[in-house]
Formats: C-alpha cells, sequence, structure tokens
C-alpha cells in the first residue's frame, strides 16, 4: 500500500483524478485493517472456544467485500463427532461455502431485485472495487429465496392438506379489490423456451392524492412463475395472513379475461369482472363505436340496469334483421 506521500504526488500530477485515486487508497486501507482485525478476532476464538474443538489447521479464505477483495488465515476446527467448521465464519455472518461479505451479498440481492442479473454485475462493478459475476448474483439470490419457497411450500401444505389455520392480523374491510395479469417471458438454458409470470395485486380502495389523481390503498402484492391454481394458492395464503377472509364483505378479482384469472374468483369466494381495458375491448369488437361507449361508460358508473336494457335491445334489433 502506497504511503499518504506517494499519494499526494500522484495527485499533484493527476488532480483530476482524486476521487477516484483517494477511493482506492481508501478501500487498500480498509483491507489491511480488516485483515488484521479479523485474524486478530479469530486469535481470541481459539482461546475461548469450547474444550471439544480441536484446531485441525489453518486455510486461506477469500471474501469479496465492499471495499474489495481480502484474504485471510482462519483456523478450522472438528469437534468430538468429527463436524468441521469454522467459528470466524460463523461470526461474521458467512455462509458457508460463499465468499462475499453479507454487505456485498445485501448490495446484490437489493439490486437484482430491479434488474436484470447481468445489469445487476455491471452496477456492482461501477460501485465496488471488485465486482462480482453474474452467475454469482444468481447464486447469491438462490441462497436467499430457496429458503423462503421451501418456508412458503410447507405452509401452503399444512393450510391446504393439513387444514392449519395461518396466523393472521384479522383485518376485515367491506370490499377487497384484486388485479391479476400474466405476462410471457423467455427464459434461458431452459428445455422450456417461454414462461408466463403472473402478478396480483390486493388492494382496499382508492385515495385521491390531487385533483383527477387516485393512488390505491394498503396494497399487497404478489407474483411468481407457476400455473394458475398454484398461483392463486400462494397468493390467498399471503392475503390470508393479512385479512380475515371469511369476513371480508366482497373480493372483486379483475382481469383480461383469462381462465386461470376467473378461477381466482371462485376460490377466494368473490366475483370476477373485467378490468376497464379489456372491458372497452369487448365492447369495441361487439357493438359500433357510439354504442360501445354508452355501455362502457354505464358500466363504469355502475348502471347496470341501463347496461341490461341497451344490451337486450341491440341484442332484439340483431335478431329482428
Amino acid at each position: 500500500m502506497e504511503s499518504t506521500e506517494e499519494l499526494a504526488v500522484k495527485l499533484k500530477r493527476d488532480v483530476g483524478r482524486w476521487e477516484e485515486e483517494l477511493f482506492k487508497w481508501t478501500c487498500s486501507l480498509a483491507r489491511e485493517v480488516t485483515k488484521a482485525l479479523l485474524e486478530s478476532i479469530d486469535e481470541e476464538l481459539m482461546r475461548e472456544k469450547d474444550r471439544g474443538l480441536k484446531v485441525e489447521s489453518l486455510k486461506w479464505h477469500r471474501i469479496i467485500t465492499v471495499f474489495g477483495d481480502v484474504s485471510i488465515k482462519r483456523r478450522l476446527y472438528r469437534d468430538g463427532n468429527g463436524k468441521h467448521c469454522f467459528l470466524l465464519d460463523e461470526r461474521m455472518g458467512l455462509d458457508k461455502g460463499c465468499q462475499v461479505s453479507p454487505k456485498v451479498k445485501e448490495l446484490a440481492t437489493s439490486i437484482s431485485s430491479h434488474f436484470p442479473f447481468q445489469r445487476s454485475e455491471e452496477i456492482l462493478r461501477s460501485i465496488l472495487p471488485t465486482g462480482i459475476s453474474h452467475t454469482s448474483i444468481h447464486r447469491l439470490v438462490s441462497r436467499v429465496t430457496d429458503p423462503y419457497l421451501e418456508g412458503e411450500e410447507k405452509e401452503l401444505e399444512e393450510v391446504f392438506e393439513g387444514g392449519v389455520i395461518p396466523e393472521s392480523e384479522g383485518r376485515v374491510v367491506p370490499y377487497l379489490f384484486i388485479e391479476a395479469d400474466g405476462t410471457s417471458i423467455a427464459l434461458q438454458r431452459e428445455e422450456a423456451r417461454r414462461a408466463e409470470v403472473k402478478a396480483g395485486v390486493a388492494y382496499e380502495g382508492w385515495q385521491e392524492v390531487s385533483k383527477g389523481r387516485h393512488r390505491v390503498t394498503r396494497k399487497t402484492v404478489y407474483s411468481g412463475i407457476m400455473n394458475g391454481d398454484r398461483f392463486w394458492e400462494r397468493f390467498s395464503l399471503t392475503l390470508s395472513k393479512k385479512y380475515d377472509l371469511s369476513q371480508v364483505g366482497r373480493v372483486i378479482v379483475g382481469g383480461d379475461g383469462a381462465p386461470w384469472v376467473k378461477n381466482g374468483a371462485e376460490l377466494l369466494g368473490g366475483i370476477y369482472q373485467l378490468d376497464r381495458f379489456h372491458l372497452k375491448r369487448a365492447l369495441n369488437q361487439t357493438l359500433d363505436n357510439g354504442l360501445a361507449m354508452e355501455v362502457y361508460q354505464a358500466c363504469t358508473k355502475g348502471e347496470i340496469d341501463k347496461v341490461d336494457r341497451i344490451l337486450t335491445q341491440a341484442q332484439q334489433k340483431a335478431t329482428a334483421e
């Protein structure tokens, strides 16, 4: 590591790079301090260890941190049953066999929840001294999501097969609105070429935020790649932890007319309706423009009797012709 005097000389030659050079120098200092501190802590852990633990050897380990790669030596222990462990790794919160620090893991999983893995790799390389590959980011996300998915699967079995009622906030509302849709995405390195991502959002109503603008209230979101029945089982489990669904006044499910969306209304004991976009499109495909608009406006105002009257008249007219 260069001295502050050497750094000063370098900056005088190219002061325009002061941020980059100071960042690199600071990270270099942090890596040296980290190595010294962690190896010192490993010494303390050896002195405080249980008598049943025996030191087998010293092992090198490379850790990708927010200030770059740090290589440390720490002790490998073996207990009376022959089980091995690294006390330092456990205290540091490192996953077994993982070279990524908890903070870098947190950053990677957070960024990848907003961007594709390759774009996440580019972002991390721009903010960290040492980046991590998109395949490593994928593995990190799997380490986070797999236990959650396994737990959710166990809950589903308990609820739908064992009849266990999940813990719930027990919230009761007069209306619960749910919208669901799916979008097709391309898959890489999979047997199937495409899959459908299903997404649902539940909310209790609308709140005006400014003139002519509203936002939904108390939103609950769920998404995943799965068939329709599995999606509604999982989404309903999520909702049941928040609401007492047996006491909700009315559940209204909206969608584009896809059968799997309609099935959700049946599972939740609610009613199904086309969302406004697909309602308007369906009316335009069936009725002339003027009549379609009249029916659409009546539907959005809840004037059901008017809708019945207009459609009955249109049907009678078409039959007579």
